[in-house]
């Protein structure tokens, strides 16, 4: 699950910057709202305590990683933090081993203009499924997970073999963990919300089964739904002309992610484009644009 979003090159600020995180401010009001940008400012052990609680301990272990030291059974590092001082966002990433392909966490985290929170980023790889290369050209190009360009053949092989648009590898069936430990640190921090911008049709309905409801974007969504009942404008683009678009797609959420990944909205005037969600702390808002939906 990924997202892309736009943003100005000055944000506005609503809020003043309180500044530095200190034990006066800490004490002043336990309300307060913090931003990524002040723990940025933190020393690096204060940070590395603070953003531990974004990752599941049990996620670490289950791959033999210490949740603490973060490092694996032969102390090599596995878990990294990237939250430069004066950043306005932080990335954590974990690997099950010491290459890069292996990674199966990354969360992004970032402020917004309205001294909010963005989620940039989450991503769950099981890393002992077969990974499948969308995510770049034969000849090493990057598509920006087929938004940009597409590798037809192994987002076939990666449709045949159960995965939706967006995805190199299998998920690990934690997301519903990993949504809660990030509400938990947010809370912490003072906010009651946090936005995104689904990547995909399939990443907005899971993010709907999490609880988020749609800020821009739900009558796209229920065109969508209309449009792929019996008879509607894209249920009829399902003419088994390609891989993406075979007649059954209409009937799961997976089936349809990859008919609107492959450009079925063109049917209806529409893009999938600048989707966004909110999620407010402790609370499910209910949405769900795909009655009694199978994945």
């Amino acid at each position: 699950m990924l997202k892309y979003f736009r943003v100005k090159s000055q944000p506005e600020k609503v809020v003043p910057d309180l500044g530095m995180i200190s034990l006066s401010l800490l004490e002043r009001d336990a309300a307060l709202p913090f931003t990524i940008r002040q723990l940025n400012n933190l020393p690096e052990n204060i940070k590395r305590r603070l953003y531990r609680g974004l990752i599941p301990p049990a996620l670490l272990t289950r791959f033999g990683i210490d949740p603490i030291q973060w490092t694996g059974a032969n102390k090599a590092p596995l878990v990294f933090v990237n939250a430069e001082a004066q950043s306005e966002k932080v990335l954590v990433t974990a690997r099950s081993s010491p290459d890069p392909d292996d990674e199966f966490f990354a969360l992004e985290l970032a402020d917004n203009s309205l001294n909010g929170i963005e989620l940039n980023l989450i991503v769950l790889n099981d890393p002992t499924q077969p990974r499948f290369s969308i995510d770049r050209t034969d000849d090493g190009q990057p598509t920006m997970f087929g938004t940009l360009r597409r590798n037809l053949k192994a987002e076939e092989d990666a449709k045949q073999a159960g995965l939706a648009p967006g995805q190199i590898r299998a998920g690990l069936n934690t997301s519903k963990i990993v949504f809660e430990h990030i509400e938990t640190f947010l809370s912490t921090l003072g906010h009651r919300a946090y936005f995104l911008e689904p990547l995909t049709y399939a990443s907005a309905w899971v993010f709907e089964r999490r609880g988020f409801a749609y800020v821009r974007g739900h009558k796209l969504m229920d065109d969508i739904q209309r449009g792929f009942q019996p008879g509607g404008a894209l249920s009829q683009c399902l003419d088994d002309g390609s891989t993406f678009r075979k007649p059954d797609q209409a009937d799961t959420v997976r089936g349809r992610a990859w008919a609107i990944h492959d450009g079925i909205l063109d049917t209806i005037d529409a893009r999938w484009d600048k989707i966004r969600m909110v999620k407010q702390i402790g609370r499910h808002a209910g949405v769900e644009t795909f009655p009694q939906a199978r994945y």
